[in-house]
């Protein structure tokens, strides 16, 4: 994350700590609970679902999908030296959220726990884990703390 690649260091210190260290290892993680603990993966959405094995292929490729994010942003984000694919993956992984946090909603909303005082721990850590990426990837792609239009060199041949 040296500040002597001039791609990386037109990229504001926070959105290279978010998207090339910080969430990589929360989607990895993610994966790791779907394939070796999907009870308590499942707990942390709510108290009242109950984990079935017979769906454990589920979790298998919710493990997968992790582990796609996880390889995007820790790797194809490093190798990209064009700003377009970065805004394409960033994207990407906000439209995701905005679908996890419905989910996320919709579950409280079916247990009755929409309102925050009513919220357990694994609910404030869920919803911010959510929303606190989701402002920092939308200001990304406003160009807040994004210097310039940063595209890949082309080669002469």
């Amino acid at each position: 994350m040296s500040d002597r690649d001039p791609f990386l260091a037109r990229i504001a210190l926070p959105y290279r700590v978010l998207l090339l260290y910080i969430e990589p290892l929360m989607a990895f993680s993610g994966a790791l609970l779907c394939l070796f603990a999907p009870a308590l993966f499942l707990s942390t959405f709510s108290p009242y679902l109950a984990y079935h094995a017979d769906n454990q292929i589920i979790y298998n490729q919710l493990a997968a999908t992790y582990t796609l994010f996880a390889f995007n942003q820790a790797i194809v984000l490093r190798v990209a030296k064009d700003l377009r694919v970065w805004r394409a993956i960033v994207l990407g992984i906000l439209v995701c959220d905005s679908v996890h946090l419905w989910a996320g909603f919709d579950v409280m909303r079916r247990d009755g726990t929409v309102w925050p005082g009513l919220w357990r721990a694994e609910d404030w850590v869920a919803v911010l884990s959510l929303v606190v990426p989701m402002g920092l990837r939308t200001a990304f792609l406003a160009g807040v703390g994004v210097k310039g239009e940063v595209r890949a060199e082309k080669k002469v041949q």
